[in-house]
């Protein structure tokens, strides 16, 4: 591809992550920027005047200083007094409570310079604390906007018309030409190319797609030309379905966050009663001022979420899609995994694992014999030798002529004028009078799986058929390739118990088992029979993290201290029944979940008591008048910047996981 298309998708990519500030933001960082900005000249212009001005107008000088501080801090004076009446304990109304409350102190005092400048680093703190904030969120924004600004719609008469997303209705054919963004989800007409899927699956690697591929919307067209027939739009694709999710995450609060706004009440009142005391004592209202400003408590709330804001982010851009951050607490002390079988550790559909041979010269032979009768048939085992004779690219010369027809429970037969071939069960070609009294002992030992055996009925020379045995394709559902090292890795952070559970076969539920290495195998058991197991887990006062697929494990993932569901992106049901969606298949985002997890509280709990110190020591400091009202509204906004720059550091754990 020319460096152009890149340029053009690497184009795409940053104009989609651009976050857009709603007009109410806007509003307010007009206001706070505007007052201060225009409040800091009118100071500089009274301070000139004060100090090289004629005596005679030192009033003029006072007063403008005055008139300086009012327009700087009625903005806070009316965000404090509607924080009062509304009760509203958030970081921001309990901050501009005690900014008002120190200002007013200033002012009745005559300190018009103080009450003009501790607003004003106030507001230009908070500025940069908001954009921070929003810089972390930039991650989740950029995954929402991640959608086509137009897409070319092919109309019945074969003529290309430039619409919007929205105006596509299920069943139009778009058409996706190299760096375009997919506008919504479907199946591949025609073409040939590689679709960036990172931005809802986390894959870095892209994936090269072809004629009955599915694709989805908000990935990009990396190369060839496509005409997809979508099936469907807006919030019902799986970028709509994850957009949906991860809006209702942002609104959640952990344990944590509820606690700290439990107590939040009790603040303010302290505060001010520590700066009473204070001007009590020491009858210095400098530090009574001081107090106040340096016991907002910014860096205290601030502190769970904006860890969860950059959680959330780093998980979006892995593929792991969290529904409530309260599952990140949850996912951080899990001591036991309860996982699927079936789609989950395995890959969900048999795959060819050996063949026999018999009367067939060759694997190759075998596997195009066999492909006349399995091309005809969508039963599992038909399609996992369709799919053999694709990975060895082998082709049938001519179709068969006669048709191919089914028999429930035994297998496919075709019928041709020369022949007549049988693939399905051993005791099925029996019935039919094959010779199969040796068969079976060609099974390897302790083989696990399903027997697929082909036989042909041939004609020779003087028209005498010929009952001939060609082979065995020996099928398995094998367990995917990460699985083994992925359960190592949970052991490695500290997972207790690991138990596979299953509705197939104990036989071959305990060779699985084996392989992955295991505590304990429950096997044919019904969906609702996973609950119990789930249950019977948790009454061992145990904490379950149940994984599966999201289908007929619903009740299990939902009854679990924390439900995962594997490759969600297009699942309906995972995306409700659990509690965290991984976006693909790859078992190893399980322990980095569990990473990612742990370093979040982490986080949260460095932040708080970062928060509890340094309000503790700026208190105490200005307590004793070692700190001037300005010093404090400085050591305000540090506390508050080592909070979100600690915070921030998740947004690495992406690229650090990745590495």
């Amino acid at each position: 591809m020319s460096s152009t298309t890149f340029e053009n998708i690497a184009s795409k990519r940053v104009q989609d992550l651009e976050v857009p500030l709603t007009f109410m933001e806007r509003v307010r960082i007009v206001i706070q920027l505007g007052s201060a900005m225009f409040s800091g000249g009118l100071l500089m212009l009274g301070l000139c005047q004060k100090w090289y001005g004629a005596p005679s107008m030192s009033n003029v000088a006072d007063f403008i200083i005055m008139i300086a501080a009012m327009i700087v801090a009625t903005p806070i004076f009316a965000a404090a007094i509607h924080g009062i009446f509304s009760r509203d304990t958030s970081a921001h109304a309990m901050t501009e409570q005690l900014v008002a409350l120190a200002t007013l102190a200033a002012m009745m005092t005559e300190q018009y310079v103080i009450a003009t400048l501790i607003p004003i680093i106030m507001n230009i703190g908070h500025f940069l604390e908001e954009r921070s904030i929003l810089g972390a969120q930039a991650a989740i924004e950029g995954l929402k906007t991640l959608q086509a600004r137009d897409t070319t719609l092919l109309l019945p008469s074969g003529e290309e018309k430039i619409v919007a997303p929205s105006d596509l209705k299920v069943g139009d054919v778009i058409l996706v030409k190299p760096g375009d963004i997919i506008a919504a989800d479907g199946d591949v007409l025609e073409g040939i190319s590689t679709i960036d899927q990172s931005s809802i699956t986390g894959e870095s690697i892209p994936e090269d797609v072809e004629p009955g591929r599915g694709v989805f919307a908000g990935t990009i067209n990396m190369t060839g030309v496509l005409k997809i027939k979508v099936t469907k739009t807006g919030e019902k694709t799986a970028l709509g379905r994850v957009v949906e999710l991860l809006r209702e995450a942002e609104q959640s609060k952990t344990p944590v966050m509820k606690l700290i706004e439990k107590y939040a009440t009790y603040y303010v009142p302290i505060i001010l009663t520590v700066a009473g005391v204070v001007l009590f004592l020491t009858r210095d209202m400098n530090r009574a001022v001081t107090v106040l400003v340096v016991g907002c408590p910014g860096a205290l709330i601030l502190a769970g979420p904006t860890a969860m804001v950059a959680a959330l982010a780093a998980a979006s851009k892995l593929g792991i899609l969290i529904k409530n951050t309260k599952f990140l607490e949850a996912v951080a002390e899990v001591d036991t995994v309860v996982l699927d079988k079936t789609g989950t550790v395995t890959i969900g559909h048999l795959e060819l694992s050996g063949t026999i041979l018999r009367q067939a010269e060759s694997e190759d032979q075998l596997i195009e014999e066999a492909l006349r009768c399995a091309i005809g048939s969508r039963h599992p085992a038909s399609r996992a030798i369709v799919a053999a004779a694709e990975t060895r690219e082998i082709t049938l010369l001519a179709p068969p002529v006669a048709s191919i027809q089914e028999a429930p429970g035994k297998g496919v037969f075709l019928q041709e004028p020369s022949e007549t071939s049988y693939l399905g069960r051993l005791e099925w070609l029996a019935e039919v009078g094959f010779d199969i009294s040796d068969c079976a002992k060609d099974i390897p030992v302790g083989f696990i799986g399903t027997t697929v055996w082909l036989g042909r009925l041939v004609k020779d020379e003087n028209g005498v058929v010929q009952p001939v045995v060609a082979g065995c394709f020996l099928l398995a559902d094998k367990p995917r390739p990460e699985a083994r090292e992925a359960i190592q890795e949970l052991r490695e952070l500290g997972i207790e118990r690991c138990v596979l559970l299953t509705g197939d076969r104990r036989a071959a539920a305990q060779e699985i088992g084996r392989f992955l290495q295991v505590d304990q195998v429950i096997a044919e058991v019904l969906p609702a029979q996973k609950l119990d197991v789930v249950h019977a887990e948790k009454e061992n006062d145990r904490s379950v993290m149940m994984v599966g697929d999201g289908v007929n494990d619903a009740p299990a993932l939902a009854s679990g201290d924390v439900g995962i569901a594997l490759g969600a992106v297009a699942s309906d049901i995972a995306l409700q029944s659990a509690d965290i969606a991984l976006m693909t298949n790859d078992l190893r985002r399980l322990p980095l979940t569990i990473r990612l997890a742990r370093a979040t509280q982490m986080t949260i709990h460095v932040n708080i008591l970062a928060g509890v110190a340094m309000t503790f020591f700026f208190v105490w400091f200005a307590s004793l008048g070692l700190v001037h009202p300005l010093a404090g509204a400085l050591l305000h906004n540090v506390g508050e910047a080592f909070v979100i720059i600690n915070s921030a550091r998740l947004l690495r754990f992406e690229r650090e996981a990745n590495n």
